[in-house]
């Protein structure tokens, strides 16, 4: 099993330098270190199904894992589930310690996040495992048909939320770390 080798964009590099200089509430480390426990839980994964990565990518968009050869339906899909169950793991475990709230509520959004059932993100994925094992060849154009209904009401759930959300925040004057918080539980539910 090779671990193969990790490249770093310059995208990568200039989102991590900006991200550190707008960083005023220090989120960048515990979000750095949700989203390499994130990456850990999916090679994890593939290393335990026998799989061999090729090179681990990490660009201004996320990190992509390229593999030696391609696994199978059931085996990618519990990679593409991996990563978000190690988020959603290490949330259900800092919530209850002290002082653990904030790496909690980074990890629970970064692991619902990533299981939207939407394009290249893991939920995506992992639909398209399900397809492909289920109705076969048909599963690309299912795909994109679900694909484009669940970004219609992710947008229309947002824009619902959003008039939500600021109704919220302004009657309740949180500190800006709950701010975020809230933030994150937004995208998140």
């Amino acid at each position: 099993m090779g671990r193969g080798r990790i490249t770093v964009t310059p995208g990568f590099l200039f989102l991590m330098a900006w991200c550190n200089y707008a960083d005023q509430q220090g989120l960048l480390l515990p979000a750095l270190a949700g989203c390499a426990l994130h990456e850990l839980g999916h090679l994890a994964a593939i290393w335990g199904l026998g799989g061999s990565v090729r090179r681990l990518r990490l660009t201004a968009v996320g990190a992509e894992i390229q593999l030696e050869r391609p696994m199978s339906y059931p085996g990618e899909l519990a990679a593409a589930l991996a990563g978000p169950a190690a988020n959603l793991a290490a949330a259900w475990l800092c919530c209850r310690a002290e002082g653990g709230a904030l790496f909690a509520g980074l990890n629970l959004a970064l692991g619902c996040f990533n299981l939207l059932p939407v394009g290249r993100l893991d939920g995506g994925r992992a639909l398209h495992c399900l397809l492909s094992m289920s109705i076969g060849p048909a599963a690309e154009e299912a795909e994109a048909v679900l694909d484009r209904v669940f970004i219609a009401f992710l947008l229309a759930l947002a824009q619902h939320r959003g008039n939500f959300g600021q109704k919220a925040r302004h009657h309740l004057r949180l500190h800006p770390q709950q701010n975020i918080l809230c933030l994150c539980g937004g995208l998140a539910v």
